[in-house]
């Protein structure tokens, strides 16, 4: 039997390594019986690819199986896929995994699919593959088919007694020299968050052997792997584990960037400087500050807390980003602006927002009519409004994302963003929704993408200047730290130095990370005419000498 196994990405990035498949490609491989009467291939795709036309192209490879790995993202797509390849051949038999299925297993078509699968997938789709070899019934837990439409799960799988795909060397098609990976250190999460498909789930963790973890980073080292995001929700949850790994890496790995996902609350000094000894940067869910918002998914916050967690990662310039979700219970825009500005003020190198999808399957999912809340029934199940946040509030709430997503994140404005603020007296959500305004009302969508981020920026700073008519040494002062600090990005970022045009000596221009801009100006005069300046040095070791 040939069996093709079909990933699609949001886009080509680091999260289109196709984990989900090769595990079960290695599942598969690994069996004797379906290794000797099989012949499976993982395949990947993203969005952009037209799904009609690779429904023809599997036609065209006499295929006998296609197993799709389905997500909230590329559902869509699989639905016009899944609709073309019945259309060219009745015959073929199609099933899926992925957690879409698991969490809305109710809304796939049994008539089109074979049978799917829901939970863990390793073990299920070898039994279910079995039984159609056999001609047997589709019948067992986590296997969903007209034998047995009723929902079950798999169970959870002994992770010990799965063979690696990368060791396998299953994933070698989609390694390459400075290429990006996913890698799986455990399944499972101790926490019950509301808007997440493990809210109902067992509060329970479950790792890879650390033999295992251990020959899958010389693997990964060997393979000229560049960039690594570790899927694990909560990579400190162990603390005796998670340092034995991080010095793992520091000795194997120094090279290879890692992004972990982590828990504040659970950083103590001991971790903060094992993260810093090796090349890593650290995504952590804040979602809100507001504890009636966050009482209602099963999360807590204590603003003191946090900060004295942030402040140890600060310290040792770790690199961070903070999340933040719009749309949650008894969320509103009020609230969703003092969550940002909160965040903004944590320093993170980038805040990621997300308009809350209410996920089949979770415990925000069941309480829907509880919290009175519309949503897209479809996926991505994309919340439209609720009591406390109408569909005007949401759009202007998604209006202060887009600007932070340029004017923050893709415009490195974490080191002068406050004082930009200061300059201006204004909150940063203030700002980001007029930056939206300014990229709305002066440029195309391609320009705002194909526009150096600095550049737009520096317009938009010098018409604040124009409409709130400050003085010229503010001007001075606020233009020249800002573009002191772009010049430091872009040279970390390319390794080629800009030339820097500014009113002040850099080292001058330092004292405004710590100092108000009202008192800056008032002690520190500026040049009578601008000096260039360049960048040389390594990152740790920089310097910014004249021209």
């Amino acid at each position: 039997m040939k069996i093709k196994l079909i990933s699609v990405a949001i886009e080509k990035s680091n999260l289109s390594f196709p984990l989900g498949a090769l595990c079960i490609e290695t599942a598969i491989k690994s069996d004797e019986e379906l290794n000797n009467n099989t012949k499976v291939e993982t395949l990947l795709y993203d969005l952009e690819d037209n799904p009609k036309l690779i429904a023809s192209y599997i036609i065209n490879e006499n295929v006998e199986m296609v197993g799709l790995s389905i997500y909230l993202w590329n559902r869509e797509w699989f639905d016009s896929f899944t609709n073309e390849i019945t259309r060219l051949n009745p015959n073929i038999f199609i099933f899926a995994g992925g957690s879409e299925v698991s969490a809305n297993t109710n809304s796939f078509d049994l008539n089109k699919y074979k049978f799917l699968i829901a939970g863990e997938g390793e073990e299920s789709t070898i039994i279910a593959i079995k039984k159609l070899l056999h001609g047997e019934k589709l019948i067992s837990n986590g296997i969903i088919s007209k034998d047995n439409p009723s929902l079950t799960y798999s169970p959870n799988i002994d992770l010990s007694t799965l063979k690696s795909p990368l060791l396998s060397n299953i994933c070698n098609p989609f390694l390459f020299e400075d290429c990006s990976i996913l890698w799986e250190m455990t399944r499972g999460c101790p926490f019950r968050c509301g808007f997440c498909f493990e809210s109902k789930g067992l509060r329970s963790v479950r790792n890879y052997p650390f033999e295992r973890i251990e020959k899958e980073l010389d693997y990964i080292v060997n393979s000229g792997v560049k960039d690594v995001f570790v899927l694990d929700p909560t990579f400190n949850i162990d603390k005796k584990r998670t340092l034995k790994i991080l010095n793992l890496i520091k000795e194997k790995a120094p090279f290879i960037h890692f992004t972990f996902e982590i828990r504040a609350e659970l950083l103590d000094q001991d971790l903060a400087i094992a993260f810093s000894n090796i090349f890593c940067s650290l995504q952590i869910g804040l979602q809100s500050i507001h504890s009636e918002v966050l009482k209602s998914v099963n999360r807590s916050f204590n603003k003191s807390l946090f900060k004295e967690k942030i402040t140890l990662l600060e310290k040792l310039n770790l690199v961070y980003g903070l999340d933040l979700i719009i749309g949650l219970p008894h969320d509103n825009l009020q609230l969703f602006k003092e969550s940002l500005d909160f965040t903004v003020f944590c320093k993170p190198s980038n805040i990621d927002i997300f308009i809350l999808s209410l996920l089949p399957g979770t415990k925000i999912y069941e309480d829907v009519n509880k919290f009175n809340i519309n949503y897209n029934h479809k996926s991505p199940y994309t919340f439209i409004e609720s009591p406390s946040y109408s569909k005007e509030d949401i759009i202007e709430a998604l209006k202060i994302k887009k600007g932070c997503d340029y004017f923050y994140t893709k415009g490195n404005a974490v080191m002068f963003i406050k004082v930009i603020c200061d300059t201006f007296e204004i909150t940063p959500s203030t700002l980001f929704y007029d930056f939206n305004c300014f990229l709305d009302n002066n440029y195309s969508e391609e320009e705002v993408n194909n526009i150096d981020i600095f550049e737009l920026q520096d317009i938009f700073i010098n018409q604040l200047f124009e409409k709130q008519k400050l003085n010229d040494d503010y001007k001075k002062a606020l233009l020249s730290y800002i573009e002191l600090h772009q010049g430091l990005s872009f040279y970390l970022d390319v390794a080629a130095s800009p030339i820097l045009s500014l009113w002040y000596d850099p080292n001058v221009l330092s004292l405004l990370d710590n100092t108000n801009i009202h008192n800056f100006i008032k002690k520190n005069k500026s040049f009578k005419n601008k000096k260039d300046y360049y960048i040389t040095g390594e990152p740790g070791n920089i310097d910014i000498i004249e021209y």
